[in-house]
């Protein structure tokens, strides 16, 4: 443009100044295409990424790091792993009552045994020591529960602690710590117990600092029965020797999904017939706690204790059925923490 005086002028535009239409349009074209093309290629590029990041969380084995925290589930570098979703109350503990299991014997005849059994789930559930003589009417109507059942034996005397007896093997309870009375007893028997991270597991031996440290419920002072997956150290004593009565038992059965299968047969059943039970049962590992007179299987609201009971687990000599404490099963607290807070237990929704 011509300068003048100082001043900017704007001339008339020559033809240089002006694009031809024919240019103008080939210019918009182009710059359409342009854009198209970087719209495209941004498309192109989030779709990539976006695929990247889904491979990287569904593929963990493939990234070297921060695998899967449980089936199903995956958590994101630096946070923390998000809980399963917690199952129904009556998922946790499931009652199966009047059952019949028909054994072969090796006679070729057959017996049919009679139970009744609650399958726990130890990822979701807790045991707390319920101390006390002669509870059982309180346990029948505890809306806190999901059932009640017998724990190691105990000896019954004077100077024994509160409750006048000494118990022949550990507990470690939701509620506490309860150390065997009789070392001996509790060093050459054997044991349940519950991990931090809900697996149930069977072994032999008291409770030691490793094992108080990372479990969070131990039973000792049991006989065990059967274990396919663990052989007995030599150590092991057991409770029982031979058994030749037939009687109620009570067995913690180990099952194959990895839950707890709590068992009160019917009276009658004799050691022989209760090693082919636990077979045709599939139980991975049978553990039997203080039971026949003992027998405790108590479900809130659909399974109590009652006189008739005392009578039948003792062949009538009820005073004998006496127990200074029972297991308490319940919802832990990652099954709570999931609750809404104006949701209460109700006796009988087990």
């Amino acid at each position: 443009m011509p300068r003048s005086g100082g001043n900017w002028h704007v001339g008339t535009p020559t033809h240089r100044d002006v694009a031809s239409p024919h240019l103008t349009a080939q210019t918009d074209l182009v710059d359409r295409h342009a854009l198209r093309s970087l719209r495209l290629l941004v498309l192109c590029l989030s779709a990539g990424v976006l695929g990247a990041g889904l491979a990287w969380l569904i593929h963990p084995g493939q990234r070297g790091d921060n695998p899967l925290s449980g089936p199903g589930r995956f958590s994101l570098p630096g946070l923390p792993p998000q809980p399963p979703p917690a199952p129904p109350r009556d998922h946790l503990a499931q009652l199966q009552q009047n059952q019949v299991l028909p054994l072969p014997r090796p006679d070729g005849s057959t017996i049919n045994v009679g139970y009744t059994s609650v399958i726990v789930d130890p990822r979701w559930t807790t045991f707390e020591f319920f101390g006390g003589w002669n509870r059982e009417q309180q346990a029948n109507v505890d809306q806190d529960a999901l059932l009640f059942t017998s724990g190691p034996t105990f000896a019954r005397g004077h100077g024994n602690g509160a409750l006048a007896m000494k118990l022949h093997g550990d507990l470690l309870m939701a509620n506490g710590r309860w150390p065997a009375g009789n070392r001996a007893a509790a060093a050459a028997r054997a044991w349940v117990g519950i991990s931090k991270e809900g697996e149930l597991e069977f072994g032999y031996g008291d409770l030691t600092p490793d094992l108080e440290q990372r479990l969070r419920v131990f039973i000792g002072g049991l006989h065990a029965f059967t274990n396919t997956l663990q052989e007995a150290p030599t150590s092991y004593r057991g409770v029982y020797g031979e058994m030749k009565l037939a009687d109620v038992r009570i067995i913690y059965g180990l099952r194959p999904d990895g839950r707890l299968e709590l068992v009160e047969t019917a009276d009658g059943v004799l050691f022989r017939d209760l090693e082919t039970f636990v077979a045709e049962k599939g139980f991975l590992a049978a553990y039997l706690p203080d039971h026949a007179s003992k027998s405790r299987l108590i479900v809130p609201g659909r399974r109590p204790w009652t006189e008739e009971h005392a009578v039948w687990v003792s062949g009538g000599k009820p005073s004998i059925t006496q127990m200074p404490f029972l297991l308490k099963i319940k919802p832990n607290q990652d099954w709570l923490a999931q609750q809404p807070d104006d949701v209460q237990p109700v006796a009988g929704t087990n």
